[in-house]
């Protein structure tokens, strides 16, 4: 069904702009006419076009026969341009399928409202799994708008007894290469990966997302937490500037010097790096959407701040024992079952000889 090709359309490019355009939401739009997409837009980092004023303005000529469709409701304030209802309604089109309201306060349905008072019809009804997509796409961004902060995910692997690593720290790999690939998917959905010195000098990881091999440009941001500031020109993360922007913390005395353009360094406020400070950091960025990818001390950390709100916990079908052997969260832990940290909105997911569960923390 055409509907149906056109929706999935705009949701793939908005796909490609999540993770790279915070604090603008991503979106992707379409315009159709006669049955054929004739222009599409996503949405670029500020200053450029939202993607509703990108596939316009691509466009020259009578759309008063054109449907256009877009992920997000279009916004009716302006910012860098005049806004995009105002461009919708100069354009002359006549139809928009969009099936989710934005929850920013400044829009909130008010989008929709202007477009219908123009006579522009305003379709919402898209297909299930387009519908579950979207609700995918847009959960950290409603999320930030009701809670003041980024949503914050932490993902491990794991093996059946528990550990991510043996007891002479071998870590690659627990899981699968198919699992490895899932990760990239997470990856590539976030504004940012928050990591800790240890993964950088045991693993050496770019934190990058690659998709069919090819690095996609995400996420905007990679964190280290670095105390003592053990990071150096020895590692990819401080060596490769085309991999994107790192933002280094470290404790509060620590000054380091001639530091790579790519990165920008951070001091505590504390002689220990505070979980808290970390996001209320990248909040102030405009980040929506958290990864944490780091080992049992740092995850520790953040789920003692009850900072983390969704887990993605990947099994492998193996035992390493060891008693020294490390667990994916240490920090302070419970003393109580009753305090035990229980995940909702269970799902479970085989991928090859491993299992993925995945759940929010409420």
């Amino acid at each position: 069904m055409d509907e149906i090709k056109f929706q999935q359309r705009a949701i793939d490019l908005a796909k490609e702009s999540i993770g790279l355009v915070s604090p603008r939401p991503g979106v992707g739009a379409v315009i159709v006419s006669e049955g054929k997409i004739i222009s599409e837009g996503k949405t670029r980092q500020s200053p450029l076009p939202h993607a509703e004023a990108e596939a316009i303005k691509k466009i020259n000529g009578d759309l008063s026969k054109a449907t256009l469709y877009c992920t997000l409701e279009p916004h009716n304030f302006n910012s860098h341009d005049i806004s995009c209802t105002e461009m919708i309604i100069k354009s002359g089109i006549k139809k928009v399928s969009c099936p989710k309201i934005d929850t920013n306060p400044k829009v909130k349905g008010n989008g929709f409202k202007q477009l219908e008072k123009e006579g522009i019809e305003i379709i919402t009804s898209w297909g299930d799994y387009q519908k579950k997509q979207i609700d995918e796409l847009y959960e950290a961004y409603d999320f930030k708008i009701k809670n003041l902060r980024p949503r914050i995910a932490a993902k491990f692997a794991m093996t059946l007894d528990g550990k991510i690593s043996t007891s002479n720290n071998e870590s690659k790999w627990i899981t699968s290469k198919e699992s490895r690939n899932k990760v990239h998917e997470i990856r590539n959905r976030c504004d940012a990966i928050i990591t800790g010195i240890n993964t950088i000098i045991s693993d050496d990881s770019k934190l990058t997302a690659r998709l069919n091999n090819k690095h996609t440009g995400k996420p905007k941001y990679r964190v280290v937490l670095d105390n003592n500031s053990k990071l150096n020109n020895t590692h990819e993360i401080y060596k490769n500037e085309d991999a994107g922007k790192v933002i280094w913390f470290t404790s509060k005395d620590v000054n380091p010097t001639h530091i790579p353009s790519h990165i920008t360094h951070v001091n505590s406020k504390n002689i220990k790096i505070s979980p808290l400070e970390v996001i209320d950091f990248l909040t102030e960025l405009g980040c929506y959407e958290i990864l944490l990818e780091s080992g049992g001390s740092v995850l520790g950390s953040f789920f003692d701040e009850k900072l983390v709100d969704k887990v993605y916990a990947f099994i492998a079908p193996s035992i390493f024992g060891g008693i020294s052997a490390s667990s994916p969260v240490e920090g302070k832990g419970i003393q109580n079952i009753t305090d035990r940290i229980k995940l909702s909105n269970l799902s479970v997911e085989r991928i090859k000889e491993d299992i993925l569960i995945i759940g929010n923390i409420d």
